[in-house]
């Protein structure tokens, strides 16, 4: 069995950070998924693993087109089935000048025609999310006829614009389904307890409603929402920093998932379940 999975979303949203832990996730076998091969070109990974190692998050490095593409054979721990996962690593600027300017290359084009699968990022309080223009900002900007600053387009609009896009690029699942879109809302260890237990979809819903209200009227694509963490807390406070350095990263980080039957939110250490459920092994 072949499969591809794509990763997008916009600069500053946690897809190197996701994909440099789930490779040290799939070593520690452990998860749904596990390495089955050992890759043979993962230098892109093991570069930015190694910020996660010496406890730093990957600082945003979007200025650049190279394509840094992590390749692996996976295996499913339930059954054995293997999988040859192709995530390409394309900067969040590339992604928004997709959807701004149609600007496709031959080579990614190609990727989303193979991919049946897609995980989608946005990540919680990135100072690169644009917000939607307040009405009563906007009503004191037109009063006094001035034209408000070009911040440029909000987020959630290009979000959905992308969504737009998966639409008509996607294959079908082998076993004729549709394809999968897994959103992930990252650095979800940053939100309180209330939201937590509600859920990132209402989190979508107050904050993102457009693009909240795009994901639940999708019809081509099936749609799973997660929340992560990929080391369970915030490097950047000293305290979390100091005790994640003295354990190490192995057993570290959290999928928030919805309990089916309940509807309860729960963390599960398996972070390769993203990826486990948008390429359906």
């Amino acid at each position: 069995m072949s499969a591809s999975v794509v990763v997008l979303g916009g600069p500053d949203s946690g897809k190197s950070n996701y994909i440099a832990r789930l490779w040290s996730a799939l070593r520690e076998k452990k998860g749904e998924l596990v390495e089955a091969v050992q890759p043979t070109d993962i230098d892109f990974v093991l570069e930015s693993a190694d910020h996660l190692f010496q406890g730093q998050f990957i600082q945003r490095s979007e200025q650049t087109e190279d394509r840094r593409d992590f390749e692996v054979t996976v295996a499913s721990r339930a059954n054995g089935k293997q999988a040859k996962i192709v995530i390409p690593d394309i900067s969040g600027e590339l992604w928004w000048r997709v959807v701004a300017d149609l600007d496709v290359s031959p080579d990614l084009m190609e990727e989303l025609h193979n991919a049946s699968g897609a995980l989608l990022f946005l990540r919680e309080g990135s100072n690169q999310n644009v917000q939607p223009l307040d009405w009563i900002t906007a009503k004191k900007y037109l009063s006094k006829a001035k034209v408000p600053d070009d911040t440029g387009t909000p987020t959630q609009v290009m979000l959905c614009e992308l969504i737009r896009f998966l639409e008509l690029t996607l294959a079908r699942r082998a076993d004729g389904g549709k394809p999968r879109l897994a959103v992930v809302v990252s650095a979800w260890d940053l939100v309180g307890t209330d939201v937590f237990e509600k859920g990132p979809m209402a989190y979508l819903e107050e904050e993102y409603p457009m693009l909240a209200g795009r994901l639940d009227d999708l019809a081509t694509l099936d749609v799973q929402i997660f929340g992560l963490s990929v080391v369970g807390g915030n490097l950047d406070e000293e305290g979390f920093k100091k005790a994640f350095l003295e354990k190490g990263i192995d057993g570290q980080g959290w999928v928030a998932i919805r309990e089916a039957g309940t509807g309860t939110w729960r963390r599960d250490p398996d972070l390769t379940k993203p990826v486990a459920w948008a390429i359906g092994l």
